[in-house]
């Protein structure tokens, strides 16, 4: 009897040894603190104060420079590196389906050691596991597996709609299936800030637009609009059952008939605290429109560039349905159109007559067709670098010129005086992808 018990203790003093020596399954991060509205406020001022479009590019955030991302992982990836860098929690809803949620505790890298390559003097390779996975290691492979199995459709469900006055840094613009836009300030005027990552996913600076989003919470299922991630002890709650949670936008929205102009407009009136005068917004709006157009160039040029490789490494001409989604531009070039008219609007103001500030004589220049004011003047304001190879500038006016005569192309298979509206005749797409679309 005596005998057993002791081998019974033994058994057991061996059985806690052995289970001491197996790893810890440990969190990606440990979460000491909770979600407040405190930490809430102060996720919004770190938004305004700390997050900016060269986030992901400074050598000295180790944890996420060089990251390849698109508009719904630089979202993704905001959130997370607030919440590792205060010890408070991240949960989404897991896309995959294995698990309710997808969050911090995710136990994929414990012990990791990513396997590496090596060649040898003598040309041979060696194959080596390299250190295992500290913490920041941890956190920016979570930021890539997060950005590889979500998109903005899955924004929908991680996030709730909130009324307009409500927006504040950190909140989104979502537009399911299409784009999302981070609100990175709204001033006393109720001006707001947006930063955002595009497609195809790459390392790249944020875009900084200093309006509203180009577009109006519209869909019929109050997926899209302004929004702000639920509390994750809500994550499995519909949006609209979430606390603050509010249809307001779709409903002014559906009141203005759908224009973009007055829904930005509805927008900054909730938001603002002073009203702002006249020629700061034409300024602002000149700069908004400036930078659109400057965006523009990029995935023109990232689309041109794709193209290239495709028929040099594959010889293939023409993009499948998913790469021409991913590099054309007809989303973009109606924002562009769109942002054209509401700097045109302006002109209507009563105040315009008697308005003063630099950039009026150059609006007027780009919208009425009878001014001479010569194109090296009109550039002098914002020159649009659309031929970076060539060296080639153009201005505003030649810009809004072709975009109304409907000479803008935005087909990525067509060559680059197509896609700037520069070429004489009209672009006739051959590809079965551009002909679906």
């Amino acid at each position: 009897m005596v005998k057993r018990f002791a081998r019974r203790i033994a058994s057991a003093a061996c059985a806690l040894l052995c289970l001491s020596a197996l790893p810890a399954h440990a969190a990606i991060w440990e979460a000491t603190n909770d979600w407040s509205e405190e930490h809430e406020r102060a996720y919004a001022e770190w938004v305004r104060e700390e997050f900016d479009k060269d986030y992901f590019h400074q050598p000295e955030k180790t944890t996420v420079f060089g990251l390849a991302l698109d508009c719904s992982d630089a979202i993704y990836a905001m959130r997370i590196m607030y919440a590792y860098e205060n010890s408070l929690p991240f949960a989404i809803n897991d896309p995959t389906g294995k698990r309710r949620t997808l969050s911090n505790e995710f136990t994929k890298w414990d012990g990791y050691r990513e396997t590496r390559r090596e060649e040898l003097d003598d040309g041979s390779w060696r194959t080596y596991k390299g250190p295992e996975y500290t913490e920041a290691d941890k956190v920016r492979a979570f930021i890539e597996y997060v950005s590889d199995v979500t998109s903005t459709l899955n924004l929908v469900n991680d996030t709730y709609p909130v009324a307009l006055e409500d927006i504040k840094p950190g909140d989104m613009f979502l537009l399911p299936r299409n784009h999302a836009y981070i609100v990175k300030d709204i001033e006393p005027t109720g001006a707001m800030t947006t930063l955002s990552h595009s497609s195809p996913r790459a390392w790249r600076v944020m875009a900084e637009i200093n309006d509203f989003p180009a577009e109006v919470a519209e869909d019929s299922k109050k997926r899209d609009g302004y929004r702000r991630f639920k509390p994750i002890e809500m994550l499995r709650t519909a949006p609209m059952k979430v606390p603050g949670a509010s249809a307001e936008q779709w409903e002014i929205a559906a009141r203005l008939g759908g224009s973009r102009e007055a829904f930005a407009l509805a927008t900054q009136d909730a938001l603002a605290s002073i009203k702002e005068p006249l020629e700061q917004k034409a300024s602002r709006l000149f700069a908004s429109l400036c930078d659109y157009a400057a965006q523009r160039v990029e995935i023109v040029n990232h689309g041109l560039n794709y193209l290239a490789r495709m028929e040099e490494n594959h010889g293939r001409q023409c993009m499948s349905i998913g790469e021409y989604a991913e590099y054309s531009t007809p989303g973009r070039d109606k924002k562009l159109d769109g942002q054209f008219r509401v700097l045109d609007a302006l002109r209507s103001n009563p105040a315009w007559d008697d308005a003063d500030f630099p950039e009026k004589p150059v609006i007027e220049a780009i919208f009425a067709p009878a001014n001479t004011m010569s194109e090296d003047a009109v550039g002098a304001f914002c020159a649009v670098p659309f031929d970076i190879r060539g060296g080639r500038n153009m201005t505003l006016r030649e810009l809004y010129r072709g975009l109304s005569a409907g000479r803008l192309v935005s087909d990525p298979h067509a060559p680059l005086e197509y896609r700037w509206g520069l070429a004489a005749d009209g672009w006739t797409p051959q590809c079965q992808s551009a002909l679906r679309s």
